[in-house]
């Protein structure tokens, strides 16, 4: 999808933040007067591909001009303290040979700075598909667990420190001056949940159920810091999937949402937290910065299609106003974000996005 009218491009925003009571926060004794920029991806690499036509399986191929130009541009750019890859290694129509981990792990580690990877759809839970090579979703997602998240550092040429769920290792927490920022394993293809066409199925969906409770306990904990420690200002949520204009996906089958757990916690959290939340992902492959959260989004959660969600709060009083959702450039428009904290700004938080040149 292109990028057009992209919604309050250059909007400043207040952020609120994430921890929890075992997480140590670094750069507490100065955050008054931290100021620092972060870069934010998704979706990418996606081309080039050889093979088909669909639905005869495509291969990714390596190198990714597009891609190396904007790990060059995000290089060039000395003001970028970490990035973020919210997930999607691939295209979702495109083998997951092995050779996908090893060049993505390739690409990762020539960024400058520190990266952290977030587990997307395309890289696992769509993998049972023909066109993907047929592949045993759980069996990739111990490949992605192994060659991402082997230990509790982060990628990229510099390293930073991470702190790693349990049993979900991808699952990480970090801090940076007032901010504390909280990746989640939440990918589209509805979170893994209530598929049930095709290879290798999860009737009882035990993979997701065990996700979520982690994922749900891990947002908790985050908040709570949020709440208890007066030196953090702003909370950061990254994950792949887009849970609002996805929540249930057209022609996919699917009868009840795996984002509403998400949706419910979060409303209920930034509300009683007082401070502003953002959410960071992607999937629909929109550039956007917006404010999609109401009290009643999304409208609805189980079988009854189609399902038209509001598109605008019942009653001016709705909308939750310290939530902002920023989803990253993505697929053909292979660009990406920079993401501003300044300690002394009102607003923390600012949004430009920036244009790799060639892309």
């Amino acid at each position: 999808m292109k990028t057009t009218n992209p919604v309050f491009t250059g909007m400043r925003v207040a952020v609120a933040v994430l921890g929890a009571a075992s997480f140590l926060l670094a750069d507490s004794d100065d955050s008054s007067n931290k100021k620092f920029n972060f870069a934010v991806i998704g979706d990418m690499p996606y081309g080039p591909t050889a093979g088909g036509p669909d639905p005869a399986p495509r291969v990714q191929v390596y190198p990714s001009p597009e891609y190396d130009r904007t790990i060059a541009n995000i290089n060039a750019d000395n003001q970028v303290g970490f990035i973020v890859h919210v997930g999607d290694i691939k295209a979702g129509t495109t083998r997951c040979d092995n050779n996908v981990y090893t060049e993505n792990l390739n690409f990762f580690n020539k960024f400058e700075a520190p990266v952290i990877y977030l587990p997307g759809d395309n890289e696992w839970t769509d993998c049972h598909r023909a066109n993907n090579g047929s592949y045993d979703p759980i069996g990739r997602l111990t490949l992605l667990r192994t060659t991402f998240y082997a230990s509790n550092k982060s990628l990229g040429k510099k390293k930073m420190d991470l702190v790693r769920q349990a049993g979900y290792p991808e699952n990480v927490r970090w801090v940076e001056g007032p901010v504390v920022f909280v990746g989640l394993h939440m990918p589209g293809s509805n979170n893994n949940r209530n598929r049930t066409t095709g290879l290798f199925l999860d009737l009882t969906d035990a993979e997701y159920t065990a996700r979520n409770a982690a994922n749900l306990t891990w947002i908790a904990d985050a908040f709570t810091l949020a709440t208890n420690d007066s030196k953090i200002k702003g909370l950061v949520i990254l994950a792949q999937a887009n849970p609002f204009e996805r929540f249930l996906e057209s022609g996919q089958g699917y009868t009840v949402s795996g984002y509403a757990d998400f949706i419910s916690s979060v409303r209920t959290k930034t509300l009683a937290l007082g401070k502003p939340v953002v959410y960071v992902g992607g999937d629909t492959h929109y550039f956007r910065v917006d404010r999609p959260l109401t009290g009643t989004y999304p409208a609805c959660t189980t079988a009854a299609l189609p399902c038209v969600p509001l598109a605008v709060p019942a009653s001016p009083t709705d909308r939750v106003d310290n939530f902002t959702r920023v989803e990253v450039f993505a697929q053909n428009d292979v660009h990406w974000i920079k993401i501003g904290v300044d300690s002394k700004d009102p607003n923390l938080f600012s949004f430009s996005p920036q244009t790799v040149p060639g892309n």
